[in-house]
């Protein structure tokens, strides 16, 4: 497990770590800490990597929730946990889906129990995630949010329901990648989510209401395949 400690006091940060310490080395968790002394720190250069991440709300510069919006705009999955002074800060959590809120100062109590709520948490975690690197950034997608994948040259535009992304990639790698997840060609430039498939019209498949073109070579595969995917969803 990854997790990420942001918190502008060394002393609050280091008294924390041990609670963390404490916790795994009694129930035999591996985990991997890295503090940042401010949001700007994490912020900048954020790359999708951690399972939690633990933020204080009230820092210099830039603050904690204003660090989580910039956050869940790259890392829709990470588990984001508040740690402040003040609870009236829980209801704004909602904005960035925070998981928890941890009142300091935090006793190895309340601490343990909060962690096995997150140990829950991941462990029942379904939704996998496509990790995909653009303007020298990762940024992690759920698969599942993806309605297709385009290519144009050398390089993918994801498509989802809200949001473009372009990477630098092949349609073959990420075919390979996504089949697992009934992912399927429906012609040379298109990787079609099966599960946004709205229907077939005039030789077109609607993705998410967007019609992509079936060309003749791909089309029997493709149909086989959607039936297929919709005959196991019935």
């Amino acid at each position: 497990m990854r997790i990420a400690i942001v918190e502008d006091d060394l002393t609050t940060a280091l008294a924390f770590s041990r609670l963390i310490d404490r916790f795994s080395q009694t129930h035999d968790i591996a985990v991997t800490q890295t503090r940042f002394d401010s949001g700007i720190a994490i912020v900048d250069h954020y790359q999708p990597v951690f399972d939690v991440i633990y933020l204080d709300i009230q820092m210099a510069h830039l603050d904690g929730m204003t660090a989580a919006k910039k956050i869940r705009a790259k890392d829709p999955t990470v588990l984001i946990v508040f740690v402040t002074n003040y609870v009236q800060y829980a209801i704004d959590g909602y904005a960035v889906d925070a998981t928890d809120f941890l009142l300091k100062p935090v006793t190895a109590f309340a601490f343990a129990e909060h962690f096995k709520k997150i140990q829950a948490r991941l462990a029942a975690r379904e939704t996998p995630t496509l990790t995909l690197k653009a303007n020298g950034e990762l940024i992690r997608l759920a698969i599942p949010a993806i309605t297709y994948i385009e290519s144009r040259g050398h390089y993918l535009t994801v498509h989802t329901a809200d949001r473009l992304i372009t990477s630098l990639d092949t349609l073959r790698h990420l075919e390979a990648q996504l089949a697992p997840h009934h992912f399927y060609r429906c012609n040379n430039s298109y990787l079609v989510n099966l599960a946004q498939v709205g229907g077939i019209e005039n030789g077109a498949v609607l993705v998410a209401g967007t019609p992509l073109q079936i060309s003749r070579p791909r089309k029997k595969a493709f149909l086989a395949a959607l039936t297929d995917y919709l005959g196991g969803e019935a």
